[in-house]
């Protein structure tokens, strides 16, 4: 009985997340290939989705990690039928704050985590906390590096019937290691056109959007995992189109200088260019990236953001 109030929750958060979408009933129904009747099912607690279909309802929805988490926990309590449902992941950060005598208020405020988040990492038991969160939490409740990685070894390694493919990769890639991770966060070219440096820093911004994180074992001695981010997309999505798969290590700070690669959104595109950067006295000219044609100048107030790269990688498909 206890499973019915968690289907209703998962229906009613699915129908908010179609409200917010502007999606009617019919367009989930012919996403998931079933019928109006069992999606209203489902969005009334009658029934609960398949995890395969869950998967395919945050596609469409485009839902935060955090609804991600939310939604699998509601599932993974629907399927067991146990209505509080805790990972040792969980109880470990739970645990530890109590035994700091700290509210989670308190610790929202020295880890910089917001209380949703907290409250996400102590009570969802699909959640996997990014690096960033580990990091942050290991400082203001003093983790020990043997807690450290017995916290590490409980994450769970979701596969395609869980958790999803993003998530999946990102618990995946902590590995064994001796203290922290170093993690590059990996976000696609369609969040980073969200990208507004007049309301967010970038560093916030990519952690709070990426797809996943890759080991830093990739970059050269001379970059710092810190200080940079990662995009990955197919080349057909900048500007001009570029061929096969792109990589880009970019930096969060640098400021570019002359024949420097950047990455560059202007206003009158909705794709990223990738371009050769000239800076002349206060004049700033930008060439083609993978052609000798004439350098352009772009007008004064074109450019919403550049941002320096330090590698490129171009990869058939």
């Amino acid at each position: 009985m206890t499973s019915v109030p968690l289907k209703l929750k998962l229906g009613k958060l699915i129908k908010s997340g179609l409200q917010a979408a502007g999606l009617r009933q019919l367009d989930l129904a012919q996403h998931l290939q079933v019928s109006t009747s069992a999606v209203s099912q489902m969005l009334n607690g009658k029934t609960a989705p398949a995890a395969i279909h869950l998967d395919k309802i945050f596609q469409l929805l485009n839902c935060s990690r955090n609804q991600v988490f939310i939604m699998r926990d509601l599932l993974a309590r629907i399927r067991s039928g146990m209505h509080e449902l805790r990972s040792p992941v969980n109880e470990f950060i739970r645990s530890t704050r109590k035994e700091r005598s700290l509210s989670m208020a308190k610790l929202a405020h020295l880890s910089e985590i917001p209380v949703a988040e907290l409250r996400i990492l102590e009570t969802c038991s699909t959640v996997v906390p990014s690096n960033e969160q580990i990091m942050a939490l290991a400082k203001i409740l003093e983790f020990e590096d043997d807690d450290i990685q017995q916290l590490l070894n409980d994450l769970p390694l979701y596969g395609s019937d869980s958790l999803g493919e993003n998530v999946q990769e990102q618990g995946a890639s902590y590995g064994s290691i001796s203290k922290f991770p170093a993690q590059i966060p990996v976000i696609s070219i369609e969040n980073m056109l969200k990208f507004n440096p007049a309301l967010e820093d970038i560093k916030n911004f990519v952690w709070r959007n990426y797809d996943k994180v890759i080991s830093a074992q990739t970059l050269d001695d001379s970059i710092s995992s810190d200080d940079v981010f990662a995009i990955v997309d197919s080349g057909n999505n900048f500007n001009p189109p570029l061929p096969g798969s792109i990589s880009l290590i970019v930096a969060l700070k640098n400021f570019p200088e002359t024949n420097d690669t950047v990455i560059v959104k202007s206003k009158k595109s909705d794709k990223l260019q990738l371009k050769r950067f000239v800076l002349e006295g206060k004049s700033v000219s930008l060439k083609p990236f993978l052609c000798s044609a004439e350098q352009q100048k772009p007008e004064a107030n074109d450019i919403e953001w550049v941002r320096k790269v330090l590698k490129v990688v171009i990869s058939s498909l």
